[in-house]
């Protein structure tokens, strides 16, 4: 018989990437939704429920309305926070800043809002891919991204670029709705799991080279040959 469906099995666990934002004092882990796996198996098609355990997303930790485009040839922001989730006040606002950040080169615009998941697996062969989520935009395209978690922990974003140039984007991130999807190359069982003292020595080892180093294939080689062979507990 013929396993059209079959897939194999893996074992991730997701953190919050420590000061994943550069913001000069902690963000409350509350804030941050957990990731979800999607409920897929209610339609009843085994097309649809087999990749079950393969997409997760998580809801925005903030709702806000966010404008992005070129005025002059350079790239600009604007938003508008969701008075009735947000307390207004100056920390808010440097808070926004330090989240959002963007770009213009090769004529390409880039706008990210970080985010704070960063995954670990002892698994060498897993792999996964940003896709979009399912939440409110204009004139914006969701650039994907991926990588295999195993031997690299950083956290991945929510990034956009616009379709038009000739006018602007707006990204509508809500609370209730997600801010990123991500789909693995394996039926994943996905658990948060604490920071501990052996992660983060690995992700010391890594974080922030790509402000010093252009050609990071050496830092890979070097941050992999001090990689534990176990980072999940049992």
């Amino acid at each position: 018989m013929v396993e059209i469906f079959k897939t194999k099995n893996s074992t991730c666990g997701y953190i919050f990437f420590p000061n994943y934002n550069g913001y000069n004092y902690k963000v409350p882990h509350g804030i941050f939704n957990n990731l979800e796996k999607h409920n897929l198996k209610k339609f009843g098609c085994p097309s649809i429920s087999s990749i079950s355990n393969k997409v997760y997303s998580a809801n925005s930790y903030i709702s806000v309305e966010i404008e992005i485009g070129l005025k002059d040839n350079e790239p600009y922001y604007e938003y508008v926070l969701d008075e009735k989730s947000t307390v207004l006040n100056d920390e808010i606002h440097l808070f926004m800043k330090s989240i959002c950040f963007i770009d213009y080169a090769n004529g390409v615009l880039n706008f990210q809002l970080l985010s704070p998941y960063a995954l670990v697996t002892d698994d060498k062969e897993l792999e996964f891919t940003t896709i979009m989520p399912n939440m409110k935009t204009e004139n914006c395209l969701y650039v994907h991204g991926g990588y295999r978690p195993y031997y690299w922990i950083r956290n991945f974003n929510s990034a956009w670029t616009l379709k038009d140039h000739s006018k602007p984007g707006k990204l509508y991130f809500n609370i209730e709705d997600p801010m990123v999807s991500l789909v693995f190359n394996k039926s994943v069982k996905l658990n948060y799991i604490e920071a501990d003292k052996k992660i983060l020595n690995y992700i010391n080892n890594s974080v922030h080279t790509n402000t010093i180093r252009k050609n990071l294939s050496k830092v890979y080689s070097n941050t992999l040959s001090r990689r534990p062979k176990k980072l999940l507990k049992p």
